[in-house]
């Protein structure tokens, strides 16, 4: 005989759960204002770059810049810095970004090189690495630490 009721209790409870939620209890939403004020802040926060350049843009045709390792290299890095880098939480540490810096020490030092440098560079990109950095370091405007490539002569 219990095992007949219990559907039945299960069931009761289940509909006295559907009236208590239809009594009124909830907050009463304002769709426009709301809307408003979610447009308002997105706007704020949205932070535009410029489009970036292509890595061996105005530089003449050499094997440093047109064999296909290169080509692929630079390619990523303009999709990265065009498309990606804008959705994603850009808060990088140092100033140049970790994207800007592989552009420049690329430039300088040559795909090999500036490829370690770059693979050290985003090691060190995390908030764990932060901990050893001297907050005297850090530009108080923009809240990051200077890491130019003139450093890695």
């Amino acid at each position: 005989m219990q095992n007949l009721l219990e559907p039945i209790k299960a069931s009761s409870f289940g509909l006295l759960l559907f009236f208590f939620s239809l009594s009124g209890f909830a907050q009463s939403i304002d769709l426009k204002s709301d809307l408003l004020l979610i447009d308002a802040m997105s706007e704020q926060q949205v932070h535009h770059h410029a489009k970036r350049n292509y890595i061996f843009k105005n530089q003449p045709k050499t094997f440093k810049n047109s064999n296909p390792v290169s080509l692929i290299y630079g390619g990523s890095l303009y999709v990265y810095q065009n498309f990606v880098s804008q959705h994603l939480s850009a808060d990088c540490l140092y100033n140049p970004s970790c994207s800007d810096f592989s552009k420049q020490v690329v430039k300088e030092y040559g795909l090999f090189k500036g490829g370690l440098l770059s693979f050290d560079r985003l090691n060190r990109c995390n908030r764990i690495a932060a901990t050893d950095l001297d907050l005297g370091t850090m530009n108080m405007k923009t809240h990051r630490f200077g890491d130019p490539i003139k450093r890695y002569k």
